[in-house]
């Protein structure tokens, strides 16, 4: 319904899904702004940008979807905040949509084919069946732990990069709010596990 191919072949309705998750990341992430302190904006954050990409992910179970929403959002938003210096440049969600992808996703046998890119491995190219790869809870989960784990990370350089103030960024008060946005991360991911497992049945 929602690709006419191997990805990146999407159809009309599956582009319009990721485009339409980009535009409620925009607005989530507006309401939210940016994070001032650890506790609990790093947990917003993470709940407002990882929300719409696990639900991208659920929609069209593409491989690489939220990555896909994230750069729909992140193109047109940076060059706003070019064209207006009074906004403040977006987060840096790119990464942590990236490792949230490649857990969801990727498993031992893409690791193995790689070895058959290299000139003195290659061999005749055989179309492989495309198979539709279940988004089990655990794996899901954890997907949402390194989400929200890569996200808090970039957050204290990103803030020194912009010049806030970085010494909130250390401490007990931002452990405090990593672990909870690594718990809110696990669990968004672990509730696109359940019910993807649920519909599946």
């Amino acid at each position: 319904m929602y690709r006419a191919g191997p990805w990146p072949g999407l159809t009309a309705r599956g582009a319009y899904v990721l485009l339409g998750c980009a535009l409620v990341l925009g607005v989530l992430l507006t309401v939210v702004g940016a994070p001032r302190q650890p506790w609990p904006d790093l947990a917003l954050l993470t709940l407002a940008s990882l929300a719409p990409l696990a639900l991208a992910t659920r929609i069209t179970h593409l491989p690489g979807a939220a990555a896909a929403v994230c750069g729909a959002y992140l193109l047109p938003r940076t060059v706003l905040s070019l064209v207006v210096p009074s906004l403040e440049p977006p987060p840096l969600l790119l990464v942590p949509a990236v490792g949230f992808d490649l857990c969801l996703w990727l498993r031992l046998a893409d690791l193995s084919a790689l070895g058959a890119v290299w000139p003195r491995h290659r061999q005749p190219w055989r179309k492989r069946p495309a198979t539709m790869r279940a988004l089990a809870p655990l794996r899901a989960a954890a997907g949402g732990a390194v989400y929200g784990a890569l996200l808090v990370a970039v957050v204290p350089p990103w803030a020194a990069l912009l010049g806030g103030d970085t010494t909130m960024w250390a401490g007990d008060a931002y452990t405090g709010g990593a672990a909870a946005a690594v718990v809110v991360g696990a669990a968004i991911g672990l509730g696109l596990g359940l019910i993807a497992r649920d519909r599946e049945l």
